[in-house]
């Protein structure tokens, strides 16, 4: 029930993103968001996700084999890895941004030029989301999947609150840079409880 819980407020960010734009901005703010969100963490997450999904049934033979230090030898290992990856990879994008931005632009015309400023934190959102995926499982090997909602509902009430003060002021990015810290938060915690 747990995980089931944890997953429901995973989906519940992805809404809250899109009812705060419907609610302060308007419905062209909302199809632009949706389109980036979309396309950038659907594709740039498919980078990580094979990483992870590499790992995952090594990690869990390592912990029913009680060699716990070697599972979280290959946990911290697997962070490492796909922390560099991210650096790496948001690199790429600052310098390359208006290369993305184009081919991102050619696949869908009617994006404006001023959503250019949401693509790199909604990329990096998306691959936090996957680099959580092993920062939080070391709490789910050892069956405190409660944990992970607490952590979880710190991503929302960020979420909620950043939304709610800022995006009537400041616009679309603020939802970007909410989704950003959501992750970042998640990842963050998971990460500094797993290992300490």
């Amino acid at each position: 029930i747990p995980v089931s819980i944890w997953s429901s407020l995973g989906l519940l960010l992805h809404y809250l993103d899109r009812f705060f734009i419907n609610k302060y901005l308007d419905t062209i703010n909302l199809g632009v968001y949706s389109s980036i969100s979309e396309i950038s963490i659907r594709i740039f997450s498919f980078l990580i996700f094979p990483i992870t999904l590499a790992v995952h049934p090594r990690i869990t033979k390592f912990w029913n084999e009680d060699k716990k230090l070697e599972a979280f030898a290959l946990i911290n290992k697997s962070v490492k890895i796909i922390f560099l990856s991210l650096l790496i990879i948001g690199l790429v994008i600052v310098i390359f941004n208006n290369l993305f931005f184009s081919i991102l632009n050619y696949g869908i015309p009617s994006l404006p030029e001023s959503s250019k400023i949401i693509f790199l934190p909604l990329i990096m959102s998306g691959m936090l989301w996957q680099l959580s995926l092993l920062t939080h499982k070391a709490i789910e090997l050892n069956e405190k999947t409660h944990l992970m909602i607490v952590f979880i509902l710190f991503s929302v009430a960020i979420n909620i609150l950043v939304n709610t003060l800022f995006i009537s002021q400041y616009g679309i990015i603020v939802t970007a840079l909410s989704s950003l810290a959501s992750s970042f938060i998640y990842c963050s915690l998971t990460w500094i409880y797993s290992m300490y």
